[in-house]
């Protein structure tokens, strides 16, 4: 069952768009990472969907009930919808246990303490409940925020760069476990990031947002491998772009010769088009023949799981992960691993693939 559907949706601020025809669904207990540039809408979608702004025209739905449209908004406290935030927003001068059952309402004394219980197991903080904010870790701040997030049962949890603020060496695990919380919850969430390897790791399918609109939903290798535009492709990471012309249905003419796409291209022999080239797609070795090959290192940089390395190839630069070290003016052949080439035209589309 879809669980959150946004159809259409359009928000203002005074005579400014922010939202512009925007459209998203997320299924139950499925997981979609928002990645956007600052200033595409991100936190407008955000307070749209949990009712703290309304549309100006379009609708969202929660498991089938409108709740939002330019004529109707439901309330935030009705719409089962949780929230976690980067600062994790907790009470200070409340214990762990009392941030948790903050929100429960129409319960018995015995059954908020036996959510709260739960809770505390589900989010691995057995025996803190006692605690204050202050005397915890940020991982372990940021597990009771979701505690308290998922202590009344939300039909979709929003999250807001919850990772931000959590130390790098714990970033990594934390982001499983709270995965592996959300899908053993079978929660809907929408999770919102600037870090697309955050987003990578922790959902199921990523959604691209552009100037109010979403550009590409879908899972995240074929957002990664098949960008629908030139934005997509360097928002999801670095990449060349190399001028092109179609040969035939499955190769492209460039200045580092004959590329071969494993898929078919669906464009005219003779058409120019611009090569789109992640740093790891490409290969450089020692030449033995720098006469006819001019391309030369021109500067490396160790990065710890790789060397990336530029070359001059006439008058471009292109970026490249190297797994050995070459010297500086070292002349070098560039050869491109097998894939579904991605080309884009002058209107920075990408052509289709048969693939």
């Amino acid at each position: 069952m879809i669980a959150l559907d946004i159809s259409e949706l359009n928000c203002r601020y005074s005579d400014t768009n922010i939202l512009s025809g925007l459209n998203l669904k997320i299924e139950d207990g499925e997981i979609v990472c928002l990645l956007g540039r600052s200033g595409c809408g991100k936190t407008t979608l955000l307070k749209a969907i949990s009712g703290l702004i309304q549309p100006s025209s379009g609708e969202i739905a929660l498991h089938g009930q409108a709740v939002s449209s330019s004529t109707r908004t439901l309330p935030p406290e009705q719409r089962g919808i949780g929230m976690i935030f980067q600062d994790y927003a907790l009470f200070p001068h409340l214990t762990v246990a009392k941030n948790i059952a903050f929100g429960l309402k129409d319960l018995s004394i015995l059954d908020v303490k036996r959510r709260i219980n739960e809770m505390l197991e589900l989010v691995n903080l057995q025996g803190l409940g006692k605690r204050y904010p202050h005397e915890l870790s940020g991982g372990q701040q940021q597990r009771v925020a979701i505690g308290r997030a998922l202590a009344n049962n939300p039909s979709v949890l929003l999250l807001d760069e919850p990772f931000s603020n959590i130390d790098s060496q714990v970033r990594q695990r934390l982001v499983q476990e709270i995965r592996d919380i959300l899908k053993q919850q079978k929660v809907a969430a929408l999770f919102v990031t600037h870090n697309k390897d955050e987003g990578f790791a922790f959902a199921d399918s990523v959604a691209i947002m552009h100037k109010g609109m979403i550009l590409q939903h879908d899972r995240s290798f074929n957002v990664y491998n098949h960008p629908v535009n030139k934005f997509v492709a360097e928002l999801m990471g670095e990449g060349n772009l190399l001028p092109c012309k179609i040969i035939n249905k499955r190769q492209v003419s460039t200045a580092v010769g004959l590329i071969e796409s494993s898929a078919d291209i669906y464009a005219q022999p003779g058409q120019k088009a611009n090569l789109f080239l992640r740093p790891q797609m490409i290969r450089v070795s020692p030449s033995f023949n720098s006469v006819d090959k001019p391309f030369f290192i021109i500067n490396q940089q160790f990065m710890g799981q790789n060397l990336r390395t530029e070359v001059q190839i006439e008058k471009q630069i292109l970026v490249v992960e190297n797994a050995n070290p070459l010297p500086v003016n070292t002349a070098v052949d560039i050869s491109v691993t097998s894939h579904d080439l991605v080309l884009f035209d002058d209107n920075e589309s990408v052509f289709k693939m048969a693939g």
